[in-house]
């Protein structure tokens, strides 16, 4: 049987309860997967848990993480320019 870790984060938006559940590890043994939760807790990140493995809802958690982070995009150079010039302002 295969484990992975993953973490919960729950925030209300627009009135609403919103969670988003992000995997953390790739799965691995029972022994190892807990391993890592202990760890992670150690080192402060909260919300973790060990789920076991289904590849149909570990496929569509995946998926949904690449989105959330596609839709993060990357600064243009355009903007990072604007923005260093508000800084130069501010300074002088």
């Amino acid at each position: 049987m295969k484990y992975y870790v993953s973490k919960t984060d729950v925030s209300i938006v627009d009135g609403r309860i919103a969670a988003t559940e992000t995997i953390l590890t790739r799965p691995d043994t029972l022994a190892a997967t807990t391993e890592m939760c202990r760890r992670m807790n150690r080192i402060g990140i909260p919300n973790i848990a060990v789920c076991k493995h289904s590849s149909k809802r570990y496929k569509k958690l995946t998926a949904a993480a690449n989105k959330r982070r596609k839709a993060a995009r990357d600064l243009t150079v355009a903007e990072v320019a604007e923005i260093a010039e508000e800084i130069n302002k501010d300074q002088s």
